[in-house]
C-alpha cells in the first residue's frame, strides 16, 4: 500500500508532519502565547523507529508550523513518549521522557531547554529515574497545590503489569515515589501515557474530581482485532494517591483511531485541553499515506457534566470550529426516506440538530470517488449510534480496519452532531460531546458526499462550514520566528 501515495490527502487543520512517521503526542505546553505540541516522530523515515520527539507550535491550535527535530535519537538513546512543563510565564521549559536503551531498559530522563523548545540540553544525570525495567514509561508531570503547598506530580506506568506509578517532586529533580494504582479492567493489554486532569462537575469548583485518562494496547497472541484504545476513570486525588468512584473503566471515545491523548500545561484561563493520536496500532503501519504518516486529533475542551447520577466526561471541539460554525446560519433542511445530497469541501465541519422523537431512525452516509464509505445511524429506539467504515479502499488496509463503532447514547436528548472532516480524519461530537467517534476514513480525493434520510418526514438543520490549510510558511522562517519571540 506504500506505494498509493494520493490515496490519503495531508489533512488541512489537523497536525501533521511534513513528511516522516508520526505517533502519540508528548509534551504538549501553553508558553509565552504558542501552543506547543512535540511528538513521537522518526526524523529518517516514514515507518516506526529511530523515535525522536517532533516539534510544532501553533497560536491558534489550527495552523500548525512544524520545527525542527527537538530531542534526536542516539545510538544509545531512544527518546520515547512524556511530558513537559513550563516554569512560570518565561521561565525555561522542563521535559522528561522516556529514555530506552540498546538493551531495550526504560527509565525516565529530563532535558531542559531555554530557548522556547528549540534546543534542549540533555541532563548530565540520566537516566533520573530507573526502575530497572523494560516496560517503565511514559511520564506525565501535573501541578498539584493544597494546604501543605506546591508540588509536581510525575504519572508513569509499567505497561505490562498494568499499573500507574505515582512520583512527587518540590523540583522536579528528586523524585520520591509515593503510590501505584492498578491493575483494572481487561486483561491482555498493556497500559501507556496516563494522564491526572482536575475537572468541576457541572462547573461548580466546589466539587472538583480527578480524571485518570489511560490508553490501552492488546498485546498477545490472541489480540484483540479492535486494537488500541482510550478509557478513562473519575475519582480523587489528594496529591499522593487515586482512589476511583467504580472501577469499571469508561470508553473515552468510541472509534478506532484516538490513542496517546494528553493534556496541554498551563492552558490559558485553566482550560483542561487534551490532544490525541488519530492511530491504531493494529494498522498505522499499514495505511497508504506518503511523505507523510501520522496525525493527530483535534484539540478538544474537557468538562464533566452529571448524567443519571454520576459525573461524564464532555469532550468539546476547540474554539475556532465552534467559532467558525457560530458565525453561519444554519439552514432548515426537510428529511424523509428520500435521501438528501449535500457537497462538501472535505476540510470542515458539519453540524446537524434534529428532533429524534420526529425523525425516527436517522441515516448519514459519506463518499467521494472510491468505493469507501461510512455509515452513520442515530437509531432513537435503541439509544444508539452506529459509525460503520466500509468499501474496497478500507479493506484493503488491513483485514481488520472495516469496522462498526455502536455509541450508547444518553437518554431521551435533542439531535446533535458535529461532523469534522479533514481529508482522511473523521470525528463525530455526539450530544455535546458526551460521545465521540474518532475514525481513518479512505474515500478518495475527490469532492466528498453526505447524504441524509430519516425514517420519518421532518426538519433537520444543517450548519457546513469550510476551514482551509492557511499558508505555510517556510521552516527557516518559522524558526526565525520563533527566535524573534523568545
Amino acid at each position: 500500500m506504500h506505494d498509493e501515495p494520493n490515496i490519503l490527502p495531508r489533512p488541512g487543520f489537523h497536525l501533521t508532519p511534513e513528511r516522516n512517521w508520526m505517533n502519540d503526542p508528548n509534551g504538549l505546553v501553553f508558553h509565552r502565547g504558542r501552543w506547543h505540541a512535540f511528538f513521537q516522530y522518526n526524523p529518517e523515515g516514514s515507518d516506526w523507529g529511530n523515535m525522536s520527539w517532533g516539534h510544532a507550535t501553533s497560536v491558534d491550535l489550527q495552523h500548525w508550523d512544524e520545527l525542527p527535530v527537538a530531542l534526536r535519537f542516539t545510538a544509545e538513546e531512544q527518546v520515547y513518549s512524556g511530558s513537559a512543563v513550563a516554569a512560570g510565564p518565561d521561565g525555561p521549559l522542563t521535559a522528561y521522557y522516556t529514555s530506552v536503551s540498546a538493551d531495550g531498559r526504560q527509565a525516565q530522563s529530563r532535558a531542559t531547554s531555554d530557548d522556547d523548545g528549540l534546543t534542549w540540553q540533555r541532563d548530565p544525570a540520566n537516566p533520573i529515574i530507573d526502575r530497572g525495567s523494560h516496560a517503565f514509561r511514559d511520564p506525565k508531570i501535573i501541578r498539584y497545590e493544597d494546604a501543605d503547598g506546591f508540588r509536581w506530580i510525575m504519572l508513569t506506568v509499567e505497561a505490562v503489569e498494568r499499573q500507574v506509578l505515582v512520583y512527587s517532586s518540590a523540583d522536579l529533580r528528586a523524585w520520591e515515589h509515593v503510590s501505584t494504582f492498578g491493575p483494572v479492567g481487561p486483561t491482555g493489554v498493556v497500559w501507556e501515557c496516563p494522564d491526572l486532569i482536575p475537572l468541576a462537575v457541572d462547573g461548580r469548583p466546589e466539587e472538583t474530581r480527578w480524571v485518570l485518562l489511560l490508553s490501552t494496547n492488546p498485546v498477545g497472541d490472541a489480540q484483540d482485532p479492535d486494537g488500541s484504545s482510550m478509557s478513562y476513570l473519575v475519582g480523587d486525588f489528594d496529591g499522593t494517591a487515586f482512589t476511583p468512584e467504580r472501577s469499571e473503566l469508561r470508553r473515552l471515545d468510541h472509534g478506532r483511531d484516538f490513542y496517546a491523548a494528553v493534556g496541554f500545561d498551563s492552558a490559558p484561563g485553566g482550560e483542561a485541553v487534551i490532544l490525541g493520536w488519530m492511530g491504531n496500532w493494529r494498522y498505522a503501519a499499514d495505511l497508504p499515506a506518503s511523505p507523510w504518516r501520522g496525525a493527530m486529533s483535534l484539540p478538544r475542551r474537557l468538562s464533566l457534566t452529571t448524567v443519571d447520577g454520576e459525573p461524564r466526561l464532555v469532550q468539546e471541539p476547540p474554539a475556532f470550529v465552534t467559532e467558525r460554525l457560530a458565525a453561519i446560519d444554519p439552514t432548515t433542511v426537510a428529511l424523509s426516506a428520500v435521501a438528501v445530497d449535500l457537497a462538501l469541501d472535505g476540510f470542515g465541519v458539519v453540524e446537524l440538530g434534529w428532533d429524534p422523537s420526529v425523525t425516527g431512525e436517522l441515516r448519514l452516509r459519506l463518499t467521494a470517488d472510491t468505493d469507501g464509505e461510512v455509515a452513520i445511524v442515530h437509531d432513537p429506539a435503541a439509544a444508539t449510534l452506529s459509525v460503520t467504515r466500509s468499501g474496497g479502499a478500507m479493506d484493503t488496509v488491513h483485514p481488520d480496519f472495516a469496522s462498526t463503532s455502536i455509541v450508547p447514547l444518553a437518554g431521551d436528548r435533542p439531535g446533535r452532531l458535529l461532523l469534522s472532516l479533514d481529508g482522511p480524519l473523521l470525528e463525530l461530537f455526539v450530544d455535546g460531546g458526551l460521545a465521540t467517534v474518532s475514525d481513518l476514513v479512505l474515500l478518495g480525493s475527490g469532492r466528498p458526499r453526505l447524504t441524509l434520510a430519516s425514517e420519518r418526514a421532518s426538519p433537520v438543520s444543517v450548519t457546513v462550514a469550510v476551514l482551509h490549510r492557511a499558508s505555510v510558511l517556510d521552516r527557516a522562517s518559522v524558526v526565525d520566528q520563533a527566535h524573534a519571540f523568545a
